[in-house]
């Protein structure tokens, strides 16, 4: 009897000790859970934005994100450098049109100076010259605002990985040529109502040869005259953009 007893009692305390091992592991785990958790650095977004009701959805919304943290807001190209240089944003979430800026070209290249910072563009723009200036210019993503929320989101968090760059879907369905500098910069003059000897002038050529460069893009873009081309570089933005 004296040895079921002392059988029954070693049991027991092995049970015991199997349980408090359990419940040490369960600690020990929950522990280092809670200290990476604590370390788990949260990707520090500023957003740049003139629209007052936009600008407030947006920091509400992403505000939710458990490893997002929206560390400023701005709706001028000034203040929002200020920030930048305030609190060194991992990504920059950056409307194109603000009332301070010359145009996306010369705003896009100025985020895009700040080394710290990953620039996500945050547009309406739709036309082809807009988005392909400020993709060469050195922009890690370009985001249309009918995205939804999860899609910003993931597209703020991608950037930031280096999964760059980050375009949306309905802009990657359009069939975009590939321009040259000189071509966009053509285009640019013919969009603002510009005349061969005008274009000859300022590009330090002759007007034939203006001539010659328009006739070799209606043939590239497969227009049907000059009068074409002209409206096609209107309706793509490239009577908006800015003269290099």
């Amino acid at each position: 009897m004296k040895e079921i007893l002392q059988a029954n009692s070693s049991s027991e305390f092995l049970k015991t000790k199997e349980v408090r091992l359990g419940l040490n592991k369960f600690k020990r785990e929950s522990i280092i859970t809670k200290d990476a958790e604590t370390k788990l650095e949260k990707i520090k977004v500023l957003l740049v934005e003139d629209h007052e009701a936009t600008l407030k959805g947006l920091k509400m919304q992403l505000t939710e994100e458990p490893d997002l943290e929206v560390i400023g807001t701005a709706s001028s190209k000034g203040d929002a450098l200020k920030l930048a240089k305030e609190h060194a944003p991992h990504v920059i979430l950056l409307d194109l049109h603000l009332p301070d800026s010359s145009g996306p070209k010369t705003l896009s290249e100025t985020f895009c100076g700040l080394k710290s910072a990953r620039v996500l563009v945050f547009s309406g723009e739709t036309r082809p010259a807009i988005m392909q200036i400020v993709m060469q210019a050195g922009v890690d993503g370009y985001l249309l605002k009918s995205e939804p929320l999860s899609k910003i989101a993931e597209a703020i968090r991608a950037v930031h990985h280096g999964q760059t760059p980050v375009i949306s879907a309905e802009l990657t369905r359009q069939n975009q040529p590939h321009l040259t500098s000189a071509e966009r910069h053509l285009l640019t003059l013919l969009a603002r109502g510009l005349k061969y000897q005008e274009i000859g002038a300022q590009r330090q050529t002759a007007p034939e040869t203006v001539r010659k460069q328009v006739d070799a893009l209606i043939s590239k873009l497969d227009l049907d005259g000059r009068e074409s081309l002209i409206a096609w570089a209107v309706d793509s933005g490239f009577g908006k953009l800015e003269s290099d």
